[in-house]
């Protein structure tokens, strides 16, 4: 059995937004912070398949105000007007790729510039006619297409010839009109180039550069108060690294398997919160849920999750049974003998849970000292295995679903729980009257997904985490279920 232990650097996976210095940067004190965007820009910012309002703006922005305490609330407003309505104060700043230029400089502030970018040619994939900019002029009739009142506007009428270039209302309905065969390129910035290819396919840019290197800017009104407090929480996302993921999730598109729509069978207990469970409005939701749902969207694979009892469940992955297993499974070298492993992905220790009005004992030292005391655990886990090596088997009482255990301390009929941190702590958020005692019970173990000897997915599975950890998502999933 192949023995893959490629712990990841970042073991502990917590969002490096969170581990930032807060308390040297300002804070806004939750205010609410409009911000203009077109919701027609890809890769900024735009509107996904699923109606979902997304993009690069967002994710910067939703960390911004994390760092410095404000709400930004998104406000879609056509480009055509959007710097005039921040010049009168409509909104609190823009964020719509906007390029400084001085003209502009006099009539809105500007944040530091956050990106260096040039200008190209967007083009249909099958384009034989051209491949340079003198090569598309020399044949006499043809039709360039842009968005009005933009740098890219002032660049194609520089280069071509303000007859020859059509302006749209937004960059979308100029794309659209390249596809048709209605014009014959866009003169666009590069990024929101590739943004466009990544959403529509069928078409690439030339290696031809139209101008000299520009960089972009996020837009104040005049006076703004806002652009010394932004500018230090985009430096402290720089500084963290944070920024650079971000930027990689929306401009760079890593080479992965594609699994072609392939179903993928996946073992959960729905008892074992924050992984897995099943929530107060009947919903199946979990940390797993949403990381399997993001690797198939990028391996291109339909997650089928098959509710199945921890007892018995490593035994049916051996068997063929399920694809996969995701349950907050411990690696251990004894598994790695009867199934395959993904890289690990996250560190724990185990601990004890117990009531918030224990008062009897505070460690696992003061716990055996009682005249008698019983623990509960899950069967067949390696919790069981700690809970029998500390505390004896007679004193350990095990459960099918970790759930009746926790049921039995909050009912007293068991003093504690030996179980692994983070799922004490989805308990505790589910039940204030439960906390875990300061004592590690073990030594740090990993977690990983469990696979089928030999299973092929092992590898795309692997590439799909490394990727989501490169570009911040692991980060967003991890900190949605897991806090700070």
């Amino acid at each position: 059995m192949l023995r893959r232990l490629l712990v990841l650097a970042l073991l502990l996976l917590v969002s490096p937004t969170l581990l930032l210095a807060q308390d040297d940067l300002p804070d806004l004190g939750g205010r609410e912070i409009t911000v203009a965007v077109e919701n027609a820009y890809p890769p900024y910012n735009f509107i996904n398949e699923a109606g979902e309002a997304v993009g690069w703006d967002y994710n910067t922005f939703n960390d911004i105000c994390g760092l410095i305490n404000c709400l930004p609330v998104y406000v879609e407003t056509a480009w055509d007007g959007m710097l005039v309505a921040v010049a009168s104060g409509e909104f609190d700043v823009a964020a719509d790729g906007i390029t400084y230029t001085e003209e502009r400089d006099e009539s809105v502030d500007f944040s530091m510039l956050y990106q260096a970018y040039d200008e190209t040619l967007l083009v249909r994939a099958d384009e034989a006619r051209f491949s340079t900019v003198e090569q598309l002029l020399a044949l006499g009739e043809f039709v360039v297409g842009t968005q009005v009142g933009t740098t890219n506007e002032i660049t194609a009428h520089e280069v071509f010839g303000q007859d020859n270039v059509r302006s749209y209302d937004v960059f979308g309905a100029a794309v659209e009109a390249l596809v048709n065969g209605d014009i014959d390129a866009v003169v666009v910035d590069r990024p929101a180039a590739e943004g466009y290819i990544e959403a529509r396919g069928d078409m690439m840019t030339l290696e031809e550069s139209l101008s000299g290197i520009q960089g972009l800017a996020f837009a104040f009104p005049p006076g703004s108060d806002l652009v010394e407090p932004i500018n230090a929480a985009m430096s402290a996302l720089q500084e963290s690294g944070r920024w650079d993921k971000i930027y990689r999730r929306w401009f760079e598109q890593s080479e992965l398997v594609d699994l072609g729509g392939r179903e993928i069978t996946i073992a959960v207990e729905n008892a074992y919160p924050p992984y897995n469970f099943v929530n107060e409005a009947g919903e199946k939701v979990g940390w797993d849920y949403d990381t399997f749902d993001e690797m198939c969207r990028r391996l291109n694979c339909v997650p089928v999750y098959v509710e199945t009892a921890w007892d018995g469940m490593l035994i049916a992955i051996a068997a063929g049974e399920y694809d996969v297993a995701a349950d907050g499974i411990t690696y251990t070298e004894e598994r790695d003998e009867s199934v395959d492993f993904s890289m690990l992905y996250q560190a724990y220790d185990e601990t004890l849970l117990v009531r918030t009005d224990e008062t009897r004992f505070t460690t696992s030292a003061e716990l055996i000292s009682l005249d008698s005391h019983v623990v509960g655990t899950q069967v067949g886990t390696t919790n069981e295995i700690t809970a029998h090596e500390i505390f004896g088997q007679d004193n350990v009482r095990s459960y099918d679903v970790f759930g009746a255990a926790v049921e039995a301390l909050l009912n007293g009929d068991i003093d504690a729980v030996v179980v692994d941190r983070p799922a004490a702590e989805g308990y505790i958020a589910e039940n204030s009257s439960l906390m875990t005692v300061e004592e590690s019970l073990s030594g740090i173990q990993g977690l990983a997904f469990a696979f089928p000897p030999g299973s092929d997915l092992v590898e795309p599975i692997n590439m799909a985490m490394e990727s989501m950890i490169a570009d911040g998502t692991w980060d967003d999933i991890y900190a949605a279920w897991f806090g700070n």
